[in-house]
């Protein structure tokens, strides 16, 4: 199969993609397949990117774009609202006229704990907005530099006894924070956490440079790098194997009966049932993934074709094939299955609260 890379990928997809944004006026409103759409044929659909171009977020939007447009019959242009691990741009489409005109990216779980906290001010998925579909679920693991003395999991837990172990990510709130902080947590590594990287790309150079010792993110993010020798996989953040890729042979799992939640659990003399249960409530959360949203108060009739549409351009084998040689997972679901799926997994996360408090002030300190 041949591959593509995420910067050929980019460089293709952004041309593209400028001819969505400077040349979609050709889309046709007749397209629309819904008449509760016919008030946006035609218009222009401001998308929030909550993101700088070039990363996760921005190469989702671009996927979906185009078989979203020839649904709606509708032209769509990206704002890019990045700062404080997608705040600034939740908030900008939380206040946005509920008109269908404005609609973008959540990601859940950050937001979601974020919200229950009250530090960042950060909008709740669940109240805040009017939510159209999940894209794509999270599947994070963690992952070394290829010289990095740690081999395994065995060696993290081995070293975290002598000194802190260093993360790093973006922002306090983003979900790759809310998943070093909760897991390591349970699995009681002691850890220090540096923040305000601008993007992943700084942290994987941050951990190349070795000032950092693990990071964490979805493993097609990652999977260019793993292939070409420059990182590791040493844990999956989940409760089955992420995916058959090779570079995960071995790799532990965090929860399940034999994951490393509830093996710590026991060396620790802890609940080891209270451990599984708050192990699974963790990939749960991150299983909220990233969310299509739109502003409260959006007209019931709009609402339900807005999410029609975005669920037939989600499910458009072109759109499939377009993810696939772009070497990114997607998980189509309709509004109101994530929904409930977050509503449950942020049932049990109210235990993560504190954790993530504290790890903000040691941050901020």
């Amino acid at each position: 199969m041949h591959r593509i890379s995420r910067r050929s990928f980019l460089k293709g997809v952004g041309s593209g993609a400028a001819a969505v944004l400077m040349g979609s006026r050709g889309v046709s409103p007749a397209s629309a397949e819904n008449a509760r759409c016919s008030r946006i044929s035609g218009k222009t659909i401001h998308w929030i990117v909550p993101a700088p171009p070039g990363g996760g977020y921005d190469i989702y939007s671009r996927l979906i774009a185009p078989y979203y447009e020839k649904k709606l019959g509708a032209k769509i242009v990206f704002d890019y609202m990045p700062g404080a691990g997608g705040i600034l741009g939740a908030k900008a489409l939380r206040d946005a006229d509920p008109d269908g005109l404005t609609q973008g990216l959540l990601e859940a779980p950050g937001l979601m704990l974020s919200a229950l906290t009250g530090e960042t001010e950060a909008p709740n998925p669940v109240k805040d907005f009017t939510i159209l579909a999940r894209i794509m679920k999270y599947q994070q693991v963690w992952a070394v530099r290829s010289g990095s003395p740690f081999k395994s999991m065995e060696d993290v837990l081995a070293e975290a006894q002598k000194r802190p172990i260093l993360f790093g990510f973006t922002d306090v709130g983003s979900a790759p924070s809310v998943n070093i902080v909760v897991s390591t947590f349970l699995l009681g590594v002691n850890a220090d956490f540096i923040a305000g990287y601008r993007g992943s790309r700084e942290v994987m150079l941050a951990l190349m440079r070795g000032e950092i010792d693990i990071l964490t993110y979805a493993l097609d993010l990652l999977v260019d790098e793993i292939e070409a020798g420059d990182l590791r996989p040493i844990l999956q953040v989940s409760c089955e194997r992420i995916s058959p890729h090779p570079s995960l042979d071995g790799v532990p799992l965090l929860c399940g009966d034999d994951g490393m939640a509830a093996r710590r659990a026991a060396e620790l003399g802890k609940n080891v049932e209270e451990a599984k249960a708050d192990a699974a409530a963790l990939v749960g959360l991150m299983g909220g993934g990233r969310l299509v949203a739109a502003p409260l108060g959006l007209d019931a009739g709009l609402s339900r074709c807005l999410e029609e549409s975005l669920y037939q351009a989600m499910n458009d084998p072109g759109f499939h094939a377009a993810a696939a040689a772009a070497r990114r997972s997607v998980s189509p679901e309709r509004a109101d299955v994530a929904l409930s799926e977050l509503k449950a997994a942020s049932e049990r996360s109210g235990n993560f609260i504190p954790i993530i408090k504290s790890a903000i002030e040691k941050v901020r300190r």
